[in-house]
C-alpha cells in the first residue's frame, strides 16, 4: 500500500526523529561556552546525525509539516547548540506542535504563521541582545522620548493605551513578526491594565502596574524602549483641555499647570 504524505507511520517517524534531535541538542546547552568549545566531537556528531535523520523524515511529508520542521530545527539549533536564549519560545512552540502530530493532529496554517512570527521576533530580539552585549546597540544613549518620566495615573493610562493603539495600527498597515507576537501576547494584558486604570488606584498599585508593563513590553517595543521607564507621582494638576486639544490630541493628558 502506498503511503500518503501524512500517513500515521510517517508522522510517527517524524515525531520520534524530532525527539531524538532535541535529546541530542539539549546536552550542548547544559554547559558553559568554554566547556562546549572543549567538548569532543562525539556529542556534535551525534547531534549532526540526529539532525540528518530528522530532516530526512520530514522531506516526504506535506508542505505544512516541512515548514514546521525547518522553523523548529533552526530554533532548536540556535537555542541549544549556540546558546541563543531568545529562541526559547519559538523552539517550545515548534516542539509542542510536533508533539501534537503523535495524536494525529496536524498544525493549522494559523499555528504555522504564529511559529514563523515567533522565529522572526526571536531573530530581532537576539540581534538586540547581541548588539547591547557588544556595545553597538542603537538604543543606547539619550532617551527616545522627550516626555517627562514623572507620570500620574492619567499619564500612565494614556501611555498604555497608546501602546495598544500603536500595535493595532501597525499590524493593520504592515506588521512584522515582532508586532504580531506583541499583539498576541502583550495586547491582552494592555487591555486589562488600561481597564484597571479607569478606577482610582494607590501609588503602590500604580507602581506595580508600571513594573509589569515595563517587563512585559521590553521584548517587543524595540523602537521606543524607555516609554515605560516612568516614576509614579500623585495626581498632577493640569490645565483644562481645550476643544482643539481634544480634537488633535484625544485622551493625551494636557500639560501641568
Amino acid at each position: 500500500m502506498k503511503r500518503t504524505r501524512t500517513d500515521p507511520d510517517s508522522l510517527e517517524a517524524y515525531v520520534a526523529a524530532a525527539q531524538q534531535l532535541r535529546a541530542a541538542l539539549m546536552p550542548l546547552a547544559e554547559c558553559d561556552p568554554e566547556r562546549r568549545a572543549r567538548m569532543d566531537g562525539e556529542a556534535f556528531e551525534h547531534a549532526r546525525q540526529a539532525r540528518t535523520r530528522f530532516l530526512s523524515s520530514a522531506s516526504g511529508l506535506a508542505r505544512r509539516e516541512r515548514k514546521l520542521a525547518a522553523h523548529w530545527e533552526n530554533a532548536a539549533t540556535l537555542r541549544y547548540r549556540h546558546g541563543r536564549d531568545a529562541f526559547g519560545r519559538a523552539e517550545d512552540l515548534g516542539n509542542r506542535l510536533i508533539s501534537h502530530l503523535a495524536g494525529g493532529r496536524r498544525p493549522t496554517l494559523r499555528e504555522i504563521h504564529e511559529l514563523e512570527d515567533a522565529c522572526a521576533h526571536a531573530c530581532a530580539l537576539d540581534r538586540r541582545q547581541r548588539s547591547e552585549l557588544y556595545g553597538t546597540s542603537r538604543f543606547s544613549g539619550s532617551r527616545s522620548t522627550t516626555r517627562s518620566p514623572i507620570v500620574d495615573q492619567a499619564e500612565l493610562r494614556w501611555r498604555i493605551r497608546r501602546d495598544l493603539t500603536g500595535l493595532t495600527l501597525e499590524n493593520a498597515l504592515a506588521g512584522t513578526g515582532t508586532t504580531r507576537e506583541a499583539e498576541r501576547h502583550l495586547a491582552p494584558w494592555l487591555k486589562q491594565a488600561a481597564a484597571a486604570l479607569d478606577t482610582p488606584m494607590s501609588i503602590e498599585g500604580l507602581e506595580d502596574i508600571a513594573a509589569q508593563w515595563r517587563g512585559r513590553r521590553a521584548p517587543y517595543m524595540l523602537a521606543n524602549p524607555d516609554w515605560a521607564d516612568v516614576i509614579i507621582a500623585p495626581p498632577i494638576p493640569r490645565t483644562r483641555p481645550s476643544w482643539w486639544w481634544k480634537l488633535t490630541r484625544g485622551e493625551e493628558p494636557p500639560p501641568a499647570r
